[in-house]
């Protein structure tokens, strides 16, 4: 590693953010200029997108230099750049404006296990079949034993804009492929975008949605896109907070999505049991029937 002087401050397992300098405490950061196009900030190298905090529009795209330093850039979130750039910046604004509308602060008792859901910011009700705004038909390479397809059309609008017209195929399912661990990473590979579906013995369905391909590795991946969603007994969607960049995990003996005091997701090697907790990436409450839960089914959907 050519990082020597970081190796001390790195637990090998999460990846540092280094903010711009805010005004006042040396020197400010300038605004990109949408004119120029940026390459350095393109699918490979982006993490993910905070909102600014000085209320002028300004948002920060936090991505990874060509020597995997974690940085950041700040643009106007309505500017119109070119390339990579300006999708992210669109379907960040998209979806910024769809969580501020369903954003509620009210408390629901949840079902299963007695606690109360909060709904917080981040957090936005899955759309109804009477409010999506998608109107092609789906295209889909397989069938669930988990969700309609009804259901799957919901978690579709939920996607990032530059997502939702992709083909989904089944990658990966316990009732088609036995259940191991092992056999998930390996009909994972290669494929970066994914859609991970879990059903509960207590009746809960839910997931996440994660943009880099699920393989054993040493420390966290994923990109800022990523969320997690309950489909029942309620339709859910929690985004990214911004609190870390713990997005998803792959150990040789669990698969884990979000991160902090709780995992949102974790499933342990066996494929049969797991855990889902108050997960701080996604300020997510716990999205199973029960904290210490039991798998019914899982599936795994690529997006091509």
């Amino acid at each position: 590693d050519d990082d020597d002087d970081d190796d001390d401050d790195d637990d090998g397992n999460c990846v540092r953010i280094e903010r711009p300098t805010r005004a006042g405490e040396g020197d400010a950061r300038a605004v990109l200029d949408p004119r120029v196009k940026h390459p350095e900030i393109n699918k490979r190298s982006f993490v993910g997108v905070v909102r600014g905090e000085d209320g002028d529009g300004t948002v920060d795209v936090l991505y990874r230099t060509s020597a995997g330093k974690a940085t950041s850039a700040r643009v106007r979130a309505d500017d119109a750049h070119e390339g990579f750039l300006g999708k992210v910046l669109e379907s960040w604004t998209a979806t910024m404006e769809a969580e501020e509308e369903g954003e509620g602060t009210t408390r629901e008792e949840g079902e299963g296990n007695g606690t109360a859901r909060r709904r917080r910011r981040g957090a936005s009700e899955l759309s109804t079949s009477a409010e999506r705004t998608i109107k092609t038909e789906m295209k889909m390479n397989g069938k669930s034993d988990i969700v309609t397809v009804e259901q799957m059309e919901t978690l579709r609008e939920a996607l990032p804009a530059m997502y939702r017209m992709r083909e989904w195929a089944l990658a990966y399912s316990t009732k088609r492929d036995g259940i191991s661990l092992k056999s998930l990473y390996r009909r994972a590979s290669g494929k970066a975008n994914t859609v991970l579906l879990v059903s509960d013995s207590g009746g809960a369905i839910f997931g996440a949605f994660c943009t880099e391909a699920w393989k054993v590795h040493s420390r966290y991946g994923g990109t800022g896109e990523s969320f997690v969603f309950t489909l029942a007994p309620e339709g859910v969607k929690y985004a990214w907070s911004g609190a870390n960049d713990y997005y998803m995990f792959g150990a040789a003996d669990s698969l884990s999505v979000g991160g902090g005091s709780a995992h949102a997701i974790r499933l342990e090697e066996d494929l049969l049991q797991g855990s889902s907790g108050e997960c701080e990436t996604f300020q997510s409450p716990p999205l199973a029937s029960e904290n210490m839960f039991r798998t019914a089914r899982i599936e795994l959907w690529s997006l091509e």
